[in-house]
Parts: structure tokens; C-alpha cells; sequence
């Protein structure tokens, strides 16, 4: 098989998460234009990413698809199965899981502790012939065996040469089987990174997780055994953790170590030293509680914990105590010693001084104060951001509290740019903020005091008081402050999601006072307006007054001049 991305992310939303970095032991993610993605050649396979990912945006390899079709063209297919499958599913009898998967289409169904019990007679067989003793650490978790080579590739030299569970398995299936296809069903996807080695392999690998998807097509699923609880072979033990230790026969002379969880195998490999520890043989499993705890069985537990320890154990040790007798007593192949590669985690060139203080810089950190370290953006320090900010593997924009005071800077100034006057009260009426025109206005120099006080203290609040207490959205209104003989217009926004109110105001002040200025010429307009047609009136009464007068005259002349002229007619 060729395993060219066995784990990568899918494009999705993951702006200002950095989840799956804080997370990544080895920090093999980087971000570029806000979107993560999985470097494959530092990822160490340990699905913690994927297990944090809020988005859900795993893309991993599946072998289902093809290996359906091979099932499809009449091949015999034998599925190995890590003895996890009991914490899995619980079971009590791979019988009921090989009845399930014949359903399916599968051939055979194997135990895979069969691979343990060799691997384990390996490993007992090696510490028993070293001629010198030396420290000696498991190899058969995939992750661990990753971590070492890339992160602490000194340490190489101290791991077994012996083959995983799953390539032991390999071999003594291809040698009883030679014809037919192998299939290893495992409880996380790293087993999937030994492909590369030359030792012989299983054709294709699934998980539980997968395995459990593809068996919600089969009508009749197989139900937990009654009764017996069948066969007890102690190298079923290898699924949790000391469980290798427990099921190997003991070194006279020899001392034996069990670590669990990733972070604490990281820790005790920083604290080995080569010369140290020489007679310590050390069972290193990344995933807590050994395989039982592997990606694909705690993203989707089905188990309790406890029954799940309890169950392996009953199945491994009869009266809980381990009996060598009982277990899978296979013919060990003749295998060559496994090699494992030296890699530098992180190659490339050195980092110089000035590209490291260039970096700090464009992240706003210019002081050791300045360096919070809060492990927001995934690295536990700002100097580990910015390392990888120069490897190309982080962004600077990914510094969440340098990005947040830089907004809040910017926003800064484009407020207190802003002509108008803005202050924001919070719902209890108190001043939040001013900028710097409405600091002015109410000189906040002098009343630094402001902040944080009732609004009313500077202003009418009545408009606001009456927003909240009948929830508008919007109020406009005009008022007047005494103490800075001003007339203010005031737009007040209700921002219900931040429960604060906006008060944008602007000074209108010189147009109020031009409006009284037109006011008392339009008043005195009216009044010269009415004085003159007073006037106009009462010399209109005179002329008529004077008028009326001669027009009387007149007639009694008119009146006599006619008498006279009719008294000469007769």
C-alpha cells in the first residue's frame, strides 16, 4: 500500500481556533491564510488533532473502498484484529466477531494477539541475549516509535529492533496464507506509518471507528457471548498499558517500566540520557491506558473504561495473575533486526538573531513584558510562535491578544478621528468610553474621573432610561448642557448583544443660535409690520376722515346752486 497522506485536514472554518496546535505534541501543523494543515513529515500520527477539532475536519486514508472491491472479486480476505476489539465492542469471543465479518465477506477472522505473543517472546528473547545491558524502550506503538525519531532521534539506539504487533502478525500470515489478502483492524490509524518498511505487510488497515461505520450495513450484528467467556490468552494484555510487561516472561535481573499518555512519555524522554537507566526496559504507550485509549476507540467510546480494563484482563490472565502456559504459542519467524531513521524534526537553516527579533517585533513583542505566553495561538511561548512563525509553519496574525489590542488600536483611532462626539454607556448608565471629541467637549483632562461614573452626570439620561425600559432599538432627540452653554443632537443606538447604548451627538450649538438670531428678526420684522400698517391705517382713516367732509360741502353747495336755478326757470 501506499499510504501518500494517511491524516490531513479538510478546508474548513478554523479561524482563531489553533485547537489542534495546542494540542499536537510536536506542533507538525501549520497555518497558512488561516487554515491549518498537517505537515506529514513531523506528524507523529497520535490523532489529537483530530480528536479536538471542533469542525470535525478529518481526512484520513481509507482502504474500505478498495478493499470492498477486493472482497467483491471472490479473493480470500483474513481480517487480524488488535485485542482492543474487546474494549471496543465487548465481546467476550472473537466467535462473534468473525461470525459478524464473515457476513461482511471476509474469509477468516484471526486474533491479533497472536502477533503479540510473538512479539513478546522477541522481546523477552533479545534482554535475556544482550551482552551489555542498556536502557531499552517498546517499539511497538507506532507514535512513540515516531515521536523518537523525529524529536529525540538520540534515543534511537535505545529502542527494541523487534516488529509491531501488527508486522509480526504480517509475517506468520503470509507464510500460513500465502494467497491470501490481509486485513489488520486496529484502534487508531498509526500503525498505518510502518507501511514504509520493508518487512512484510498487511495489504490493507482499517480502524474500529471505520469498521464500525461499514457494519451498520449488515442486518444482523453479532451479540455479546453467554456464558463461557471463552479461550484466556495472556498476550491480549498488550492492548492496555503494562500490559507487554505483565505478559513477557521476566529477565533475571532486568527492571520493567510502564509509561502511558503522550505527555508523560514526552516528558520522561526528555529526562533519558544515554548511560542512565541501563537496566530498564520501558513500555511506552502514547495513548493513556494503552491501546484501549487509541483514537478511534475514544472518539467514539461504546465501553465504560472500567469494564473495558476489567474485560481484557479476565480474557488475559484466568485468576489474574499471568500464566505464561496460557497463550498463543506460535513458531517466532526468523526476522531481521528493525532499523529505525534518525530525523531532525525541524531541518532547515539556523535561525538568526535578527530574523527571531523581526518576529517578535511584527507580533507587537518588544519587551519581556510584552511576551504573555498565553498559548493562544497553540505554542506554549511567544518565542516558540515565533520560531515557527520564521520555519513558515505559523502566521503572525495568529497572536490573538497583539491582533486584538492592534483592532482595538485601529478602532481607536478611527473613533477618535471621527468629527462627532460618541460616548458608550453600559446598562446600568455608566460611561464606558468617550472619544476624544466628546473628552473635549467635556474636558475628561480635568474630570479623569468620568469613566466609569452615571452618564448623568454629564447629560440628560431621561432618552436613554426610556430606551431601556421599553427596549427601542433607536431614539433621537436635542438637549442642552448648562455647564458648556451647548446645545447637543443626539442619535442613541441600543446594542441588545453587548448591552451597551450608542450615543453619537453632534454639536449644534451655532445653529441653534442662528435659528434664535432669524427668530428675533422675523419677530421684529412683524412687529415694524405692524406699526407700519397701523400707521398706513390711521392716515387712511384721516383722508377719509377729510374726505367725507368736502364731499358733504360739496353737496350743500350743489343742493343750493340747484334751487337757485330752478327758482330763475319758473
Amino acid at each position: 500500500m501506499n499510504h501518500t497522506s494517511i491524516l490531513q485536514f479538510r478546508t474548513a472554518n478554523c479561524k482563531n481556533c489553533y485547537k489542534c496546535i495546542r494540542n499536537c505534541p510536536v506542533k507538525a501543523i501549520k497555518v497558512t491564510n488561516q487554515q491549518a494543515q498537517i505537515i506529514e513529515e513531523q506528524c507523529i500520527l497520535c490523532e489529537k488533532c483530530i480528536a479536538v477539532c471542533p469542525q470535525h475536519a478529518k481526512v484520513e486514508h481509507n482502504d474500505i473502498p478498495e478493499l470492498q472491491k477486493v472482497i467483491a472479486s471472490g479473493k480470500k480476505v483474513i481480517a487480524s484484529v488488535h485485542p482492543a476489539y474487546f474494549a471496543r465492542y465487548g465481546w467476550k469471543s472473537i466467535d462473534d466477531l468473525e461470525q459478524c465479518l464473515k457476513k461482511m465477506g471476509f474469509w477468516k477472522v484471526v486474533d491479533a494477539a497472536e502477533g503479540a505473543a510473538m512479539m513478546k517472546e522477541k522481546y523477552t528473547q533479545f534482554l535475556k541475549n544482550q551482552q551489555q545491558k542498556t536502557m531499552r524502550i517498546s517499539s511497538n506503538c507506532p507514535v512513540v516509535v515516531r515521536l523518537i525519531e523525529k524529536k529525540y532521534p538520540h534515543l534511537t539506539e535505545h529502542l527494541m529492533p523487534v516488529y509491531s504487533i501488527k508486522q509480526m502478525h504480517a509475517v506468520y500470515l503470509k507464510e500460513q496464507y500465502p494467497d491470501a489478502v490481509l486485513v489488520y483492524i486496529s484502534p487508531c490509524i498509526s500503525v498505518m506509518a510502518d507501511a514504509e518498511e520493508g518487512q512484510a505487510q498487511m495489504d490493507y488497515v482499517i480502524t474500529f471507528r471505520e469498521l464500525n461505520n461499514w457494519m451498520k450495513d449488515v442486518s444482523e450484528k453479532p451479540k455479546r457471548s453467554t456464558g463461557e467467556k471463552g479461550e484466556v490468552y495472556l498476550s491480549r494484555m498488550t492492548a492496555v498499558s503494562g500490559g507487554l510487561i505483565q505478559a513477557m516472561q521476566p529477565v533475571e535481573g532486568q527492571k520493567y517500566l510502564a509509561v502511558d499518555g503522550i505527555e508523560q512519555c514526552k516528558k520522561i524522554l526528555k529526562e533519558l540520557k544515554t548511560g542512565e537507566y541501563e537496566d530498564y526496559f520501558i513500555e511506552m504507550n502514547a495513548c493513556t491506558n494503552g491501546c484501549i485509549g487509541g483514537g478511534s476507540y475514544s472518539l467514539n467510546q461504546e465501553k465504560k473504561l472500567l469494564d473495558a480494563l476489567i474485560a481484557i484482563k479476565e480474557l488475559s490472565m484466568e485468576d489474574g495473575e499471568p500464566d505464561y502456559q496460557k497463550d498463543y504459542h506460535m513458531e517466532v519467524p526468523e526476522i531481521p533486526e528493525r532499523r529505525f531513521i534518525q530525523e531532525e524534526l525541524y531541518p532547515g537553516k539556523a535561525i538568526t538573531k535578527e530574523q527571531f527579533t523581526h518576529v517578535l517585533h511584527e507580533m507587537g513583542k518588544y519587551t519581556k513584558e510584552d511576551e504573555l505566553n498565553c498559548g493562544a495561538c497553540g505554542y506554549d511561548t511567544c518565542r516558540a510562535k515565533a520560531i515557527a512563525v520564521i520555519q513558515g509553519k505559523a502566521e503572525v496574525s495568529m497572536c490573538i491578544p497583539y491582533m486584538r489590542e492592534k483592532q482595538e488600536n485601529y478602532a481607536n483611532i478611527i473613533i477618535d478621528a471621527m468629527p462627532g462626539l460618541l460616548v458608550t454607556i453600559d446598562y446600568d448608565f455608566n460611561i464606558i468610553q468617550m472619544n476624544k471629541a466628546a473628552q473635549d467637549l467635556f474636558d475628561i483632562s480635568r474630570k479623569k474621573h468620568l469613566l466609569g461614573k452615571p452618564v448623568g452626570e454629564i447629560m440628560d439620561d431621561y432618552s436613554m432610561i426610556n430606551m431601556i425600559a421599553f427596549n427601542r432599538e433607536i431614539i433621537q432627540d436635542c438637549i442642552y448642557l448648562g455647564e458648556q452653554k451647548r446645545y447637543i443632537e443626539r442619535v442613541l443606538t441600543n446594542d441588545r448583544k453587548n448591552k451597551l447604548i450608542l450615543c453619537i451627538m453632534k454639536d449644534v450649538t451655532k445653529e441653534k443660535e442662528r435659528e434664535k438670531r432669524e427668530n428675533r428678526a422675523k419677530a421684529d420684522a412683524v412687529r415694524m409690520a405692524d406699526k407700519l400698517a397701523e400707521e398706513q391705517l390711521r392716515i387712511v382713516h384721516e383722508i377719509a376722515s377729510l374726505l367725507g367732509e368736502t364731499a358733504a360741502d360739496t353737496k350743500v353747495v350743489i343742493e343750493e346752486l340747484k334751487q337757485t336755478i330752478l327758482q330763475e326757470i319758473k
